[in-house]
């Protein structure tokens, strides 16, 4: 996963720096955030860069698992986000990124920053939908790989298009969505290497239980993100994931 973290970060936040900073923002030079929460924050890759970039007067991240928060920054947490060690009304901004889709029931997580944001604050999330990963490579079991994993990910806990039931889960929680920010990535632009490699690093991670789930050789899953990867690295193709940034009071 750290690799992964890594690879992730390098392609998604110069897009996702322009939505924090536009919505979330204060001052002159809409860097001033106020005290933040990264709940799942992993590796940190995301905490450091809002600390590099914005002004907090507190960013503190939290993760479940301890081998993740050994590479982040401190101060780091290690908790469980549906039970947050902090008292209500902590933050001004909670950021929940990268983690609703593999929560058996995300309002859980979204309660729980809802509870430490302070009145005025925002709750930013980064949502996935695993329908909106596109790649021109001409192998249907490729261009379709996702939808054909979903279904069998669910008795897992874990939901792909969990990226367009993001606005209701938020209501659910006692929310208060207010918007919706496309966050696109694509091979024409920006990090090509890096999201080339977010898909070899999902082959390395997940090749052999998606190959148990599919009853397919794990040779066979790691050929399709292989053709990914592949179709990514070519400038005359278009490859893109597009995720969506919800906003909510």
């Amino acid at each position: 996963m750290v690799h992964t973290l890594d690879c992730q970060a390098r392609v998604v936040w110069p897009v996702e720096r322009q939505v924090i900073a536009r919505h979330y923002g204060r001052g002159a030079d809409s860097k001033e955030l106020g005290r933040v929460l990264d709940l799942a924050c992993g590796t940190g890759e995301i905490l450091r860069r809002l600390r590099t970039e914005f002004s907090c007067s507190l960013a503190v991240g939290i993760d479940l698992f301890p081998g993740h928060l050994r590479h982040a920054e401190r101060p780091v947490v290690c908790g469980d986000g549906l039970r947050l060690p902090f008292a209500d009304a902590s933050f001004d901004l909670v950021c929940v990124r990268h983690v609703l889709q593999a929560l058996p029931d995300p309002r859980a997580m979204l309660r729980e920053a809802k509870r430490v944001l302070a009145p005025g604050g925002h709750v930013h999330m980064l949502v996935e939908d695993y329908a909106a990963i596109f790649f021109d490579c001409g192998d249907f079991s490729v261009e379709n790989h996702f939808a054909q994993v979903t279904e069998r990910f669910l008795p897992r806990g874990t939901d792909l298009y969990q990226g367009r039931r993001a606005w209701r889960h938020a209501l659910e929680a006692g929310l208060t969505p207010l918007g919706v920010d496309p966050v696109l990535v694509h091979n024409q632009e920006g990090d090509r290497e890096a999201l080339a490699e977010v898909f070899r690093h999902w082959r390395d991670g997940y090749a052999e239980t998606l190959a148990e789930l599919l009853g397919v050789e794990p040779s066979e899953i790691a050929r399709r993100f292989d053709a990914m990867s592949e179709a990514v690295r070519d400038p005359n193709r278009f490859t893109s994931w597009l995720l969506f940034a919800l906003r909510a009071r």
